[in-house]
């Protein structure tokens, strides 16, 4: 089943179109989530030089119920988990857990970052908090010397759900531009098949013998060139039809003003023109179309008719038609391999 050139344009359009949708949402939102989660862990990290202040004379004084004290009374105020770790791993003071029933954190990759002195960050999923969450792990260095670690974390719960929001926002922000598109590419498309269209009319009615048919094409482009060339063509087959309808009304009032019997046949011995002279002879009204030996009934003209037909060339040859003499002259068509025979009577 074919397709309309409509089609195949419009839905190549649909196809880029919802691809490009689709690939904008899905890299906006990666970039957003990346930019976001970069701006928070940066935010975090002031939050962890600002605590840094207050949580240093309780580290180097060893004063960790204190410092857990001052952790849990402030984790409310800075929306944050806070946790204080020596330089062996052990968590010293938490805003949220107690620092006895959580494990060891030596291992952690923002642990172990900030343990040899750098900024430490992580996104990861939570074993003693059962979430995932955002770590930034801060170094508490005295003299070069790094007495433990800050760390800052946050769930990232708060931030799916607002990622969720801009998400929403641009994919309506896409749709809207998505169908935008559409509509602009629906109109492109049938301005630009509309001539292929009407070509396409046009040359259905000249197949159906209509040669008035024009067709006017308003575009500037190619369409309008092969417009004109269409009924320059048009004109030029409508002129070749009438000659040739010419030349064949005046064959055939040549071949009806022959007294002589006349046949036309192709290369497969059917008939595909005879005069009356012919048709008197054989005695059949509408010979065309028919085989020689369907209508000819004489086993000597049958002869006849095969040896022109092999032998090529002129063939004559006196042959006698039940109480008549004819003189039968056969000569070859050319390459098409037809025959035309002519039938003088001497009677």
């Amino acid at each position: 089943m074919k397709k309309p050139i409509f089609l195949k344009v419009f839905g190549g359009y649909v196809v880029i179109i919802l691809a490009f949708s689709v690939l904008i949402v899905l890299l906006s939102f990666a970039q957003i989530r990346r930019h976001y989660e970069g701006t928070l862990a940066q935010e975090l990290e002031y939050q962890g030089r600002a605590l840094n202040v207050n949580v240093f004379p309780m580290i180097e004084s060893g004063d960790t119920k204190g410092l857990d004290a001052f952790l849990k009374k402030i984790g409310k105020d800075i929306h944050a988990r806070v946790t204080v770790i020596d330089p062996q791993g052990l968590v010293l003071a938490d805003t949220e857990k107690d620092p006895a029933q959580m494990e060891n954190h030596r291992y952690r990759p923002e642990v172990a970052e900030a343990l040899e002195g750098k900024t430490g960050k992580s996104l990861r999923y939570s074993i003693t908090a059962e979430e995932k969450m955002l770590y930034v792990g801060l170094p508490i260095e005295k003299d070069g010397r790094v007495l433990g670690v800050l760390r800052m974390s946050l769930f990232m719960k708060n931030i799916d759900v607002l990622l969720h929001s801009l998400t929403m926002t641009i994919g309506r922000a896409v749709l809207i531009t998505a169908f935008g598109a559409l509509l602009l590419a629906l109109l492109f498309s049938l301005h630009f098949t509309r001539p292929i269209r009407k070509l396409t009319g046009a040359a259905r009615q000249v197949a159906g013998g209509n040669f008035q048919t024009r067709v006017t094409i308003l575009n500037k482009d190619e369409f309008k060139e092969l417009g004109s060339a269409f009924n320059s063509m048009t004109v030029q087959v409508h002129q070749l039809f009438k000659e040739v309808s010419r030349q064949k009304e005046e064959l055939a009032q040549v071949i009806a003003s022959i007294r002589e019997g006349l046949v036309v046949m192709d290369k497969d011995g059917k008939i595909t023109m005879a005069n009356a002279g012919f048709k008197d002879l054989i005695g059949e009204k509408k010979p065309e179309g028919k085989f020689h030996w369907e209508v000819i009934r004489r086993p000597k003209i049958q002869e006849f008719i095969e040896r022109a037909r092999t032998g090529g060339g002129l063939v004559t040859e006196e042959v006698r038609f039940d109480d008549r003499h004819f003189l039968c002259t056969a000569g070859s068509l050319g390459p098409q391999g037809g025959l035309i025979i002519t039938f003088h009577d001497l009677s």
